[in-house]
């Protein structure tokens, strides 16, 4: 055999050693990176809970800190006029300033006062205040003494109720839009009750049965109240 032989074997020989160590190489190596691909799969998901966990702290406490900072600007921006003082007590109403709304038949402060409204409910009815449930003509009071308030409860026409609550409604609706101050009354569940019961009782029957409405007679009670602008 020649050197160039020899020569060519050994070099075929090291190139096939070369060879296997790549395959062997290349084999172990993908044997590791399937080992250690489930631990990097498992870290990624550790890391991506825990990123989660964080953002749903973050938002938990961001919408508390929203909820606590809308309540504390509500507060803050609540503008309370007083009261009318004791119930029944006409000259503590009035020492308070406090005005006589016929319309909602509560005493209530100034800031609270619709005269404009009032007067335009007023204008379009007939109704009259007695001190007496059948309503006699002699014991009818008159109007300017009404609006004075000096009787805390009078009777009057049933349909009262249905002008009262009409007027309460645009009473409520007028304070929202022009964002003014609102009496307790205004916004009393118990009332709410009340000019239910009147608005839905030609279907429900749920209030006394009158079949002359304008002659049936009804009391109204006077309500001294708060106001407050939210």
């Amino acid at each position: 055999m020649s050197p160039n032989d020899n020569l060519r074997q050994k070099a075929s020989f090291e190139d096939s050693v070369r060879s296997s160590d790549d395959e062997s190489g290349m084999t172990l190596l993908g044997e590791h990176m399937q080992l250690s691909s489930p631990k990097k799969r498992s870290r990624f998901h550790i890391i991506l809970r825990l990123l989660l966990a964080a953002t749903a702290l973050v938002c938990g406490v961001s919408i508390v800190y929203t909820a606590f900072a809308v309540h504390s600007i509500s507060l803050s921006s609540t503008t309370d006029f007083g009261d009318c003082g004791t119930q029944g007590s006409v000259e503590e109403a009035r020492a308070k300033g406090c005005k006589f709304d016929p319309m909602s038949w509560i005493w209530v402060r100034p800031e609270c006062y619709n005269a404009d409204l009032i007067a335009d409910f007023m204008n379009r009815t007939e109704f009259s205040w007695h001190t007496e449930p059948k309503l006699k003509p002699e014991s009818r009071v008159p109007l300017d003494v009404v609006f004075r308030g000096d009787h805390p409860k009078l009777f009057t026409q049933k349909q009262y109720h249905l002008v009262h609550c009409a007027y309460m409604s645009k009473k409520l609706l007028k304070s929202i839009i022009d964002h003014t101050p609102i009496d307790d009354y205004l916004v009393s569940w118990k009332h709410e009750g009340h000019c239910e019961m009147v608005l839905l009782n030609d279907y429900l029957h749920e209030d006394v049965v009158c079949e002359a409405p304008k002659i049936c007679p009804t009391h109204v009670q006077a309500t001294w109240t708060t106001c407050k602008r939210y």
